[in-house]
Parts: structure tokens; C-alpha cells; sequence
């Protein structure tokens, strides 16, 4: 995760130095994460993960960079910046609606590759389940991507929040599972990109979550 950082660090030095150090902010968090992730969520499939992923997903850089942005005693809109706006809501959730199929479609296909077998539909689960995937859309879509968009540029935001969310999965990386999580990154990278608004990517994200625990399991 943290070597996709390397093209917005070495893009605002040479160009937009002025934004240097927020990526300097927002690396220190992404190592963060590579350092305490994996120790505080030792089972993936636990309701406790939404917790440290609160923290290193979400406040962690929030606080960073807000802390960074009081001192420049800049006076924008920074939330809309990361995608948690009214403006585009409407569309956002519109788009996320329809590739939620498109989605879930993918997924199921990527568990029949894999052959996977799930013992039991856990509904507690999906439901948390679907709340925290709002830990990974803020991170990824929201700071890797729509806060890069003005910081760097489309290329170097794409490849950065794209990248570093499947190396966030490294476990899928050698089976079939990869396709749902690129295609994830594809798709909620679109809907963020068309309406600068985080609401469709996270109902993508979380319903593909839910139905994944809650659904896919009377099938396997």
C-alpha cells in the first residue's frame, strides 16, 4: 500500500508543492496502516474490526490532515473534497443502485472459481459488515482518489487508489477472488469520478459485503 504512494509524493514535489506535505500526511498514515493492521484484525470475519478500522481507516488521516489544513488557515470545503457532500448525492446513490447487480454478480461468480464453502449466513455480521466497507470507501475513494484529484491528477489518483486497494487485500491476490476486488475498485472509482460524492460507492461496497455473508452462503 504504501508504494503506490511514491507517484503523488514525487508529482507534488516536482509540480504542486504546495500540496507536498498533505501527501507526506497521508503516506505516514497509509504506513500506519501496513504496521498495525493486520496485528489488530487477526480474524477479517469479526464484528471487533470496525473498530481499529475506524481509527486507522478514518481518524487517523482525518485528524492529520484537518490539524494540517488549520494551520494553513485554509477555508475550504474540505469534506466536499472527500466526497462527503449533499452535492451529486442523489446521482452518486443512482449509479451505486445500478451496479450493485453488476457487482454482486461478479462476486458470486469469483466464489464458484474458488469453490468456496461458507458454513452459515451471519446476518449480525452483514450488517456491520456493511457499515465498516464506509472505513475502506473514505481511505480509498475518498482521500486516495477525490482529495488526490486536486492534488495530482485522473492518472495518478486512478492508479494510486486502485493499486493500493488491492494490495489491501493481499489474501485475494493468488485466487479467483481478485476479479470482485478489482472490479470493486473499478466500479467504485467510476461513481466517485462521474459525482465527487463517496454515497454509491459505499452502497456498492457494503451490499456486495452483506450479500456476500448473508446470501451467498445457501448457495455454497
Amino acid at each position: 500500500m504504501v508504494v503506490p504512494m511514491v507517484l503523488p509524493l514525487i508529482y507534488t514535489a516536482l509540480y504542486k508543492r504546495k500540496f507536498f506535505f498533505e501527501i507526506v500526511l497521508i503516506t505516514l498514515s497509509i504506513i500506519g496502516i501496513v504496521i498495525l493492521y493486520w496485528p489488530l484484525t487477526t480474524n477479517l470475519q469479526t464484528i471487533a474490526n470496525i473498530i481499529p478500522k475506524l481509527i486507522l481507516f478514518i481518524l487517523i488521516p482525518f485528524i492529520l490532515l484537518t490539524s494540517y489544513w488549520k494551520t494553513t488557515k485554509d477555508e475550504k470545503d474540505h469534506l466536499s473534497l472527500l466526497g462527503l457532500s449533499k452535492k451529486n448525492l442523489k446521482p452518486s446513490i443512482k449509479m451505486g443502485l445500478i451496479f450493485i447487480p453488476i457487482m454482486i454478480g461478479i462476486t458470486f461468480l469469483a466464489k464458484i472459481l474458488m469453490n468456496n464453502s461458507i458454513i452459515e449466513p451471519n446476518y449480525i455480521l452483514g450488517v456491520f459488515s456493511f457499515f465498516e466497507s464506509f472505513t475502506e470507501e473514505f481511505l480509498f475513494r475518498g482521500i486516495l482518489f477525490l482529495l488526490l484529484l486536486t492534488r495530482t491528477n485522473v492518472k495518478i489518483a486512478y492508479i494510486t487508489s486502485l493499486s493500493s486497494f488491492i494490495l489491501m487485500h493481499p489474501q485475494n491476490l493468488t485466487n479467483p477472488f481478485i476479479i470482485s476486488t478489482i472490479t470493486q475498485g473499478v466500479i467504485t472509482l467510476e461513481i466517485c469520478r462521474r459525482t465527487k460524492n463517496l454515497a454509491g460507492a459505499w452502497i456498492v461496497h457494503g451490499s456486495n459485503r452483506f450479500f456476500s455473508i448473508v446470501l451467498f452462503p445457501f448457495f455454497f
